[in-house]
Parts: C-alpha cells; sequence; structure tokens
C-alpha cells in the first residue's frame, strides 16, 4: 500500500474483487498494530434496538434532540426532515434543559443536540449554549451536530467543554448545491474543521457514501480533507434511502463501495478511531456492511447486527458495548492513554 493520499483513495476506490482481499488484511493488520484488540459496539437508543448480546430498551440512554423540532431551512433531498422527526423536539433552552433533567434522571447518558439547518447551513445553536453548560455539569455526556461552523459557534463550544462535535463532510460542490440546497462550497466545510481544530474542540468528522443520489462523488475529496486535520474520530455511514423524500427510490451505494471509502480512510489515517456510524439501510445490506467494515479495520459499530458479534469473536476481538452514540469512542482512547 502507497503513502500518497490519491495514491491510497485510488488504490482502494478502483480494486478489483481479486485484489480486495489483500487490502482487506492489510487494512486489519494495520488497526491491529495501532489499536488494542478490542472491538466497540454502540446503541444509543435513538432507535428501539435489541440483539442477542445487548438490549437497549430505554430511549433515553442517549436520545437525540432537535432544537428546531421538524423544522429545516434547507430541506436536503436525502432527509426532507424525516430524521428530524424521530428527535425529541426542544425548541427552547428551557425545553432542552427539562428534557436533559429527565434523560438524568433515567440514568442516561447523556444525548446528541441537533437540528434543523437554517439558510447558511448551521444548526442554530448559539442560543442554547448557556442550556449547554448547565446540562454538562449535571454530568452527562454532549454531544453537538452543528452544520457549518462559525467563529462565533466554534469559541463557544470550546467554553463549554462538549464532549464532540459531529459535523458531515462534503467533497463535491454539486452535491453541497443539488442535494443539501446549499449555496456554499467544500471550502466552508474545510474551514469548519480548522476552526473546531484550532480551537481545540473534539470533532468527529461524519462521511456519508452515496449522498449524491446514491453515486459516490465528492467522498474522495472528502477523506482527503478529512485528512488534512487533527479529529477525534472518523465516521462513515451509507446513504439511507428515507419514505417521503426524493431519494426513497435510490438504491444506495452496494455495501462492498462503502467498504472501499473504509479501507481508504484506515490507510489515509491508521492511527485515527474509524466508526461505522448508526445511518445505513438495514437487513441483509446491514449483514454485508458490519463484515465488511470489521475486516477494513472499524473500531466500532452502530446498532451492530449478530453477524457481526459472531465475526468480532471469530476474528479474537474482544467485544465491547456501549449505550450511547459511537462519536465518543476517542473518550476510550484517552482513558487508554493516562493509565
Amino acid at each position: 500500500m502507497s503513502f500518497n493520499a490519491n495514491e491510497i483513495i485510488s488504490e482502494c476506490f478502483q480494486s478489483k474483487p481479486s485484489e480486495l482481499k489483500l487490502l482487506f488484511r492489510e487494512a486489519f493488520e494495520l488497526r491491529r498494530k495501532n489499536f488494542p484488540n478490542v472491538i466497540y459496539f454502540y446503541s444509543p437508543g435513538v432507535i428501539r434496538f435489541a440483539s442477542s448480546f445487548n438490549d437497549a430498551k430505554s430511549l433515553l440512554k442517549f436520545p437525540a434532540i432537535s432544537i428546531t423540532g421538524r423544522k429545516c431551512y434547507l430541506n436536503c433531498e436525502h432527509c426532507k426532515g424525516k430524521l428530524l422527526e424521530r428527535m425529541i423536539p426542544a425548541e427552547t433552552p428551557q425545553k432542552l434543559f427539562k428534557i436533559c433533567l429527565k434523560i438524568k434522571e433515567a440514568n442516561g447518558e447523556g444525548c446528541l443536540i441537533s437540528g434543523g439547518s437554517s439558510k447558511d447551513g448551521h444548526v442554530p445553536l448559539i442560543n442554547f449554549i448557556p442550556t449547554i453548560k448547565k446540562v454538562k455539569k449535571l454530568g452527562l455526556k454532549i454531544v453537538v451536530h452543528t452544520g457549518l461552523i462559525d467563529q462565533n459557534l466554534a469559541e463557544a463550544l470550546a467554553s463549554i467543554d462538549v464532549d464532540g462535535v459531529m459535523i458531515d463532510i462534503i467533497g463535491s460542490n454539486e452535491t453541497i448545491n443539488k442535494v443539501y440546497h446549499l449555496n456554499s462550497t467544500i471550502e466552508s466545510f474545510e474551514n469548519s474543521l480548522s476552526l473546531l481544530e484550532s480551537n481545540n474542540i473534539p470533532s468527529i468528522p461524519h462521511i456519508v457514501v452515496g449522498l449524491h443520489f446514491g453515486k459516490l462523488k465528492g467522498e474522495k475529496e472528502a477523506l482527503k480533507m478529512v485528512a488534512r486535520h487533527r479529529i477525534a474520530a472518523l465516521v462513515i455511514v451509507s446513504l439511507m434511502p428515507l419514505e417521503g423524500t426524493r431519494m426513497e427510490d435510490v438504491a444506495p451505494p452496494s455495501p462492498i463501495k462503502v467498504a472501499k471509502v473504509i479501507l481508504a480512510a484506515r490507510f489515509l489515517m491508521p492511527n485515527i478511531p474509524l466508526l461505522l456510524g448508526c445511518a445505513s439501510p438495514r437487513g441483509l445490506y446491514k449483514i454485508y456492511l458490519d463484515a465488511f467494515s470489521i475486516k477494513a479495520g472499524v473500531n466500532g459499530i452502530a446498532y451492530p447486527s449478530d453477524e457481526a458479534y459472531g465475526l468480532a469473536n471469530k476474528l479474537k476481538l474482544k467485544v465491547k458495548t456501549f449505550n450511547e452514540c459511537c462519536s465518543l469512542l476517542w473518550k476510550e482512547f484517552c482513558k487508554r492513554e493516562k493509565t
């Protein structure tokens, strides 16, 4: 495996089936070399999920909260606000704090604070910062999904010591315009990563494979962009066609195509925690994607299949389960470094 970013990505993306077996082997060995022999399985409770190895019944273990309710100015083609419908609405700071108190009383771990986007691609978080600071004092873990970042928000988030900032990274101007309906460029996403980095905020970029109507377009640039910055972890997810959106009948990228992106990420960033996130089609698709992801060297999987658990055991990986957001994996490695 070469070490030039463009060559690494091309080698992974263009690999033939006969070449993939070797790439999987190299990626898995790279993971073994740089990380403990453990795989982390996450079931945060955003959706009801039960498996043979973990039963996460409580939806207050680590729920997702929308500070805009179901409202989103952009109404992106892949979502149309449908993802917001699964979140707990908290349109005011007072409502947010009340919900977080309920999470605490239910022995929850924390929450994801998200919401719909404004016209300029930001989640309007700034007025909620004092409340998030109060919530942190309750002892809850707080992960924030921000959209694009400006200097004011970066400084505000740094001042309250959030546990992580999740941000979708898009590497195609056409996708930004046609899917996100955002009048912006990939430079805005790179600037957001720079602001998070310069303010020492743990960032967990997400790359949605197949975001451009199921096709790979911009994933290469997104990978290179992320690799240029100091990040806490990287999450790869797949387009999940949702009913009621323009993409409901779009075929998602095949599991092997998603796996090629994961392979490239592992080779590009050998020391960065790498995760398969919660967004992907279910059923047989998920079973295959979990298996490919483990072989490609991920450190963790959200809502893993029973088959993933079996494969992990077969590969002699110790399984640790958590009822929280997978983006918090980076904190496990910080604990390890301190001991």
